[in-house]
């Protein structure tokens, strides 16, 4: 291996949620958004994801607090995993509280990205971002990671983003 920077190094990874109940809504794992500039999550649905739940980002000062929704982009990808075009997503859009498409889910991918500094909500700086769900969806599970990129300071071995 040559001593090149591993994209581990670069990057904080975060596993958000394995099997969220899409029928009975979950929280996703908090971000701690301190030392890096941008997020990207990651959401995959399995083949029975149905109803359009509400899918909304909320900045917080600590750990699991939900104190303000953020705006966010989101793209979905234009395919089922495993088919052509499963790597090509839509346009971006950005919304602050995003009825989903569960047709776009299903066996797909769906993109959320946000910047630290979309957690200034009306003039307060929040440090926590925790991902939300609604109940609203009948059936179906789904996962979520996050990856962080433009760290503030980059390590061998990144901090924690917990």
């Amino acid at each position: 291996m040559a001593d090149s920077v591993r994209f581990s190094q670069s990057h904080g990874i975060l596993g958000l949620v394995i099997d969220g109940d899409w029928n009975t809504g979950f929280d996703c794992d908090s971000i701690n958004m301190a030392k890096y500039n941008h997020c990207t999550i990651l959401i995959m649905g399995d083949a029975s994801v149905a109803g359009a739940a509400v899918i909304t980002l909320y900045g917080g000062a600590t750990d699991g607090a939900k104190t303000a929704a953020a705006t966010f982009g989101y793209r979905y990808a234009s395919a089922a995993v495993n088919s052509a075009g499963s790597d090509v997503f839509g346009a971006v859009a950005t919304s602050a509280a995003l009825t989903s498409t569960p047709a776009s889910i299903a066996s797909s991918v769906m993109v959320i990205e946000f910047d630290a500094a979309d957690l200034n909500i009306s003039g307060t700086q929040y440090q926590y971002a925790t991902l939300n769900v609604s109940a609203a969806g009948t059936a179906g599970t789904v996962d979520a990671v996050a990856i962080l990129s433009e760290a503030r300071y980059e390590e061998a071995i990144m901090d924690t983003a917990k």
